[in-house]
């Protein structure tokens, strides 16, 4: 996966994510791809969904991807994280 269309998404405001794939898409990327785990998933769907209603009207979900990464924490036991990866990319656009 391309690190230069790639959106993380954590613990900052949902606008800062929505700005940076605006940003993204508006530089050139035909996809972008909105990566979050556990408790960031939430975030990450509400973030596509702003720039669907608000900021973006061209753009729709090209995949969604969900899955389960093991994670190691130092002094605990293995454990597992849900992730979800949403790809959206430009419609064409009509003239």
């Amino acid at each position: 996966m391309s690190q230069q269309n790639l959106v993380r998404i954590g613990q900052k405001p949902v606008m800062n994510y929505v700005t940076a794939c605006v940003t993204l898409l508006n530089s050139g990327n035909d996809e972008v791809v909105v990566r979050a785990r556990g408790k960031a998933i939430e975030k990450a769907v509400d973030t596509v969904q702003l720039l669907q209603r608000s900021f973006l009207k061209n753009i729709s979900i090209a995949g969604v991807h969900i899955g389960t990464e093991e994670v190691i924490r130092p002094n605990e036991p293995r454990g597992s994280i849900s992730i979800i990866e949403i790809t959206i990319s430009k419609l064409g656009e009509e003239d």
